[in-house]
């Protein structure tokens, strides 16, 4: 592959803050750079969830190592500016008109004389929403540079081992752009979109039981300190996505999302199934009781309870920050039997992240677009 000279490096931290100063910062060329760049961003999210997705495919293979995902990683973080530099997907010409202060499109506006409008207000916006673009680019390649070191770090480590827990740990703007987006929404019209999604018991499929546990989720996940994406990936790992819920004698649901039974003195209702277990790493089928909850709410709050009163959980409690951590921690504390369970729930939740991060990504630039009509 035949890079120009004159391309960014994903890695070159200097260029892209050159980018912000001078008397050029609003020119142009360095609008069409922090076009690429954001065009890039998007690309690379792409890239990486064609890899989460096919994951699955390299388990065993010998040389799925932490030394040859690390500088796959790298590829792929330099081929995406390569493509949004070279080919492209279209986005950079329209955030180019969009961003112009000289743009004569709707984005600006042209009086009857000829002359350029302004955008909203009488101020011309382009040079904000250039900063903006900028930021975001910034951002993502600190973020990278930071990954490539951690992941060289950890090259030594047995392969099995996730190394890539620090993505929602470090990766942080659009988890920004994200909470900022929802708290502009009418505050009235959330709670109803919440309570009548909170009332489902039925899920047609996996985004229905996402959008439905989420913002449960993130309150409880605040509680733990926990990216909340990490604890919809337990409950759809325990419930398959929500298809088969523990439900008790008369065919109710017991709300019950994380597999919790009922001991440890439990005085609410229980539901008695049977389930899957692993002794001394062989599955077999066991009879247990399980805690039943009037709601999913319910459901969230007894499971931080459940963590934050037993003892043998506090080492778990204790690397929320990392949520791959936190979650081998509880394998090993003994919350499943599992031997898989941490690894499942890391991938499960990773593969949630990319596809809110690409959902949250097209949102944004189809709002800035409309925004300019």
């Amino acid at each position: 592959m035949s890079i120009n000279s004159n391309s960014l490096n994903y890695t070159d931290l200097n260029s892209m803050n050159q980018l912000k100063l001078g008397a050029n910062a609003n020119s142009p060329e360095n609008i069409r750079k922090v076009a690429e760049q954001f065009e890039s961003l998007f690309v690379n999210m792409m890239v990486k969830s064609m890899r989460d997705a096919n994951a699955v495919f390299a388990e065993g293979n010998p040389l799925n190592t932490a030394q040859t995902r690390h500088y796959q990683d790298m590829y792929d973080n330099q081929l995406s500016i390569h493509l949004a530099e070279s080919k492209g997907l279209g986005m950079t010409d329209t955030l180019m008109r969009q961003l112009s202060p000289n743009s004569t499109t709707a984005a600006t506006g042209t009086d009857t004389t000829g002359n350029n409008a302004k955008a909203v207000g009488g101020v011309d916006q382009s040079a904000l929403l250039a900063r903006r673009r900028l930021a975001i680019s910034s951002h993502y390649s600190e973020w990278a540079e930071r990954h490539a070191q951690q992941t060289a770090g950890q090259s030594t480590q047995n392969s099995k081992v996730s190394d890539s827990g620090s993505v929602a740990e470090n990766w942080q703007p659009l988890r920004a752009l994200q909470a900022a987006s929802r708290n502009a929404q009418s505050s009235t019209t959330e709670q109803v979109m919440n309570a009548e999604s909170a009332g489902r018991t039925r899920f047609a499929n996996a985004g229905e039981f996402v959008e439905t546990m989420l913002p449960m989720a993130e309150k409880a996940a605040a509680r733990l300190g926990v990216d909340p994406h990490y604890l919809v990936a337990q409950a759809a790992l325990e419930t398959g996505w929500g298809k088969s819920v523990i439900k008790e004698s008369d065919g109710s649901s017991s709300h019950n999302l994380f597999g919790i039974k009922s001991h440890g003195g439990w005085q609410g209702d229980s539901a008695n199934v049977m389930t899957t277990e692993y002794r001394n790493g062989v599955e077999g089928k066991e009879r247990a009781a399980f805690r039943s909850y009037d709601s999913w709410e319910q459901s969230f709050e007894d499971y931080v309870s459940f963590l934050e009163t037993n003892g043998r959980y506090q080492q778990a409690l204790s690397s929320t920050a990392n949520p791959d951590s936190f979650f081998r921690e509880l394998q090993q504390a003994g919350y499943a039997t599992d031997p898989q369970y941490a690894s499942k729930v890391s991938q499960i939740a990773r593969k949630l992240i990319s596809e809110t991060d690409t959902r949250l990504a097209d949102n944004t630039a189809t709002a800035d677009a409309v925004g300019r009509t």
